[in-house]
């Protein structure tokens, strides 16, 4: 099926994410005439790289008017550019098997609870098989009612996510996000004993510049302004079940503030001490840390193909992983066991008023299965009172 994506006059419908998408389309309009197709495609594609543009034209995946189009080609006012998009690399029938937990639903809104290692919207090697494909699929047939996201959480995280089912009630819900009109809380399992009951994280955040990893952060006086309120929910020995309060909703704001006070989430590869919490964590003394340079073992040479092949390996290791711990099951690791295999963070708390109806509502997702399991399991071996 094709999700035409040309220019038309009026109101552009939502595209079903349901449906295997084959090719884009691109009209060419008077400002473009005589411009390099490589350069009109790039201009209309923004997020592929100059490589990848140049990749498509080589691979004779690019048509101007339905004939194969070089990468040098002016173009003309009213050409048809069109895109052959490769197959698929993901199992399509996976789109109807991903879970997830409806907390809330009506004509205009949606919130659901999601479990960890699930993306939320199509991004790299994940186009059919996230959370808002699935939604889509779920919805299929109701035209432009189709749900938009309007908060996105992290892979690992798991918890709710907010989604509105038009465009104006979805801006309204934008909006009130923006305004800081939305309670968010969130449930960390934290290194350390967390010794204050209540604080208020008030710490600038910027863009790591010392990591090639773009989308990474650190406490930057000239960055922007983060706060986070956190409370202490129970003290777990060298533990701590804290509460989150975005009071405003920076990239990986929770994770950064807490690792800025000395306490990092449990299981977060980037920010914190390990990548996996197992059972023999929890003795007296602790072993070291499970700590590796990346889980998903990269290589220099790796191919974009191979990148996303392995991503998505390794991400459904740890959802099969999760699913098992979930069910009771002991996770071996050698003789060790584990605990849990993922950034210990759960968005849990949703206070916002309807946007038409203006009605309250406060919303709930408790703690997943495997977040759980891991406070009960060290609980047993200590525990204070908060």
């Amino acid at each position: 099926m094709t999700r035409s994506r040309s220019h038309r006059k009026g109101k552009e419908p939502i595209a079903d994410l349901s449906a295997v998408e084959t090719e884009r389309e691109y009209r060419v309009e008077l400002p473009q005439e005589g411009m390099r197709a490589d350069k009109f495609l790039k201009l209309r594609t923004p997020w592929m790289s100059r490589t990848k543009v140049q990749d498509t034209f080589d691979e004779g995946r690019v048509l101007r008017n339905d004939v194969p189009c070089p990468a040098g080609r002016k173009l003309a006012s009213g050409d048809i550019l069109k895109l052959v998009l490769p197959k698929p690399h993901e199992d399509i029938s996976e789109m109807a098997r991903i879970p997830y937990e409806i907390i809330y639903e009506d004509d205009v809104m949606l919130v659901v609870s999601k479990p960890p290692h699930l993306i939320v919207h199509p991004t790299g090697g994940y186009r059919y098989t996230t959370l808002l494909n699935a939604l889509h699929l779920k919805h299929r047939g109701e035209g432009d009612n189709a749900p938009r996201l309007v908060n996105r959480i992290d892979k690992e995280t798991s918890g709710l996510v907010l989604l509105g089912k038009t465009g104006e009630v979805t801006g309204a819900l934008g909006q009130a996000l923006a305004d800081k009109d939305v309670v968010k809380d969130y449930l960390a399992l934290v290194e350390g004993r967390v010794e204050r009951d209540h604080q208020m994280i008030d710490l600038p955040l910027g863009q790591n510049t010392d990591s090639q990893i773009s989308m990474l952060r650190r406490v930057d006086p000239d960055g922007d302004s983060a706060c986070t309120e956190v409370w202490v929910v129970q003290r777990l020995g060298r533990f701590t079940l804290v509460r989150c309060r975005l009071h405003t909703g920076r990239t990986h704001q929770i994770r950064v503030h807490m690792q800025a006070i000395g306490h990092p989430l449990v299981c977060d590869h980037h920010y914190g001490i390990r990548d996996e919490l197992l059972l023999s964590d929890l003795d007296e003394p602790p072993p070291a840390p499970t700590k590796i340079e990346s889980p998903y073992g990269f290589k220099d040479g790796d191919t974009e193909v191979d990148v996303n092949d392995r991503i998505r390996s390794v991400d459904t290791q740890k959802r099969h992983e999760y699913e098992a711990i979930c069910r009771g099951q002991r996770v071996p690791r050698g003789p060790d066991a584990l605990l849990l295999g993922r950034c210990a963070l759960h968005s849990h708390y949703l206070k916002l008023k309807h946007p038409l109806s203006g009605a309250e509502l406060e919303l709930v997702a408790p703690l997943p299965r495997d977040m759980e399991g891991a406070v009960a399991a060290i609980a047993a071996k200590h525990t204070e009172p908060a």
